[in-house]
């Protein structure tokens, strides 16, 4: 929806397009690995009315028809990476650049599970924290404002960055650095036609 207003600012050198993703994109990675893992398969899950109360319609990216919250955020992220590698192809001059913030239980991310448990919530959330693979909101907000305002020689353009679970690390001095993604995601003609389906579906 953006697109023409990125393309006239691309005379800008600081035009910059940041897009938060996450480790879990990866079903091999940390978190990624809990429960099932991301997978968008031929996305004829995408774009289903929802609002129609049929049992036998997807209500998942990948067309399977059994909901699975954990998953859907995952995908959700996968997407957020694809969209990523298919806007270096759909928006030149623009510098793209995606970020694994961190877990971050004391976001809005664990709202579902406060308001069914309250007390499990925030006690998995005081563990997490002392425990060591969670870190503080402020944290995920410095690794946002790195990747807006770093050069491109610190952070070139098509770059996802990510830290060590648990870390702190803010910078690519400090450890935030270049990471790979999963297979899924460095699929060209996957990120294409997820691009073209969605431009379709808010009447692009």
């Amino acid at each position: 929806l953006l697109k023409d207003t990125l393309a006239k600012s691309s005379s800008s050198s600081c035009s910059r397009l940041v897009v938060t993703a996450s480790s879990v994109h990866d079903p091999e990675a940390p978190g990624g690995d809990v429960g099932t893992g991301a997978t968008l398969g031929d996305l004829s899950g995408l774009g289903i009315n929802l609002r129609d109360k049929s049992t036998s319609l997807p209500t998942m990216v990948d067309g399977s028809i059994e909901y699975d919250g954990s998953k859907v955020y995952k995908d959700s992220k996968l997407c957020n990476v694809l969209f990523c590698r298919q806007a270096l192809v759909e928006l030149s001059g623009i510098t793209v650049r995606s970020f694994n913030p961190g877990f971050i239980p004391s976001s809005g991310l664990f709202r579902a599970p406060r308001k069914d448990n309250w007390f499990g919530a925030t006690a998995f959330t005081f563990i997490a924290g002392l425990a060591g693979f969670a870190v503080p909101i402020e944290t995920g907000g410095a690794r946002l404002a790195y990747m807006a305002t770093a050069s491109d020689d610190e952070v070139p353009t098509g770059s996802y960055f990510s830290a060590d679970t648990g870390s702190r690390a803010a910078t690519k001095a400090d450890g935030f650095d270049h990471s790979s993604v999963s297979p899924e995601a460095s699929n060209d003609q996957l990120a294409a036609k997820l691009w073209e389906v969605s431009a379709k579906l808010v009447g692009l």
